[in-house]
């Protein structure tokens, strides 16, 4: 059984480069600093998820993508902000060579989601960096929607559960790629 964290302390744990659970905009999220590869190895290993299908970073600012993905227009940054729902799409952005494999698999993109999720915010915030984010469950299963499911999906590789609320969304988010405009999942 994992152990709960607060916020605080789960961001000590990503500080640390440890993999934790936390809840996000619909589901619980699994995660750690996306500037570590290996994290994302780990983490892939946990859901028996092939690396080349790629993750999710979530950012409280689009400054912390640094030189990962192409520069975006003032369009596409403040298309990038609106909300569908009070929420925000994931959207694939073009990569560019500094942006690790780990994270954008087999793709010419990153999958990226501006957080509005007070939780998710506040890891990124005081981590400083992009947060990997998949679904907290093993590829295939459902998704993990209460504390108690969180705190049962167990690994070694797992540190703890960030304690907070879901955001409410009723399904996953939108994926739409940012320069064509086309909708990968409504």
């Amino acid at each position: 059984m994992n152990k709960l964290l607060t916020v605080e302390e789960g961001a000590a744990a990503l500080i640390a480069q440890e993999i934790i659970v936390y809840p996000t905009e619909g589901v619980y999220g699994i995660g750690g600093d996306a500037r570590n590869v290996e994290l994302a190895k780990k983490i892939c290993a946990i859901k028996g998820r092939p690396l080349s299908k790629g993750l999710i970073v979530l950012v409280d600012d689009l400054s912390r993508l640094g030189d990962w993905i192409i520069p975006l227009t003032d369009e596409q940054k403040e298309r990038m902000k609106t909300l569908d729902y009070g929420f925000h799409h994931t959207w694939l952005v073009p990569k560019t060579e500094k942006c690790p494999i780990e994270l954008s698999g087999d793709s010419d993109d990153l999958a990226v989601r501006l957080t509005t999720h007070a939780t998710a915010r506040a890891l990124c915030e005081q981590l400083g960096a992009p947060l990997i984010s998949t679904s907290a469950n093993a590829q295939g299963e459902p998704s993990i929607l209460t504390k108690e499911d969180a705190l049962a999906f167990d690994h070694p590789f797992i540190f703890g559960v960030v304690d907070g609320q879901l955001g409410g969304l009723p399904q996953a988010t939108k994926i739409q790629h940012v320069v064509t405009g086309e909708v990968y999942r409504v």
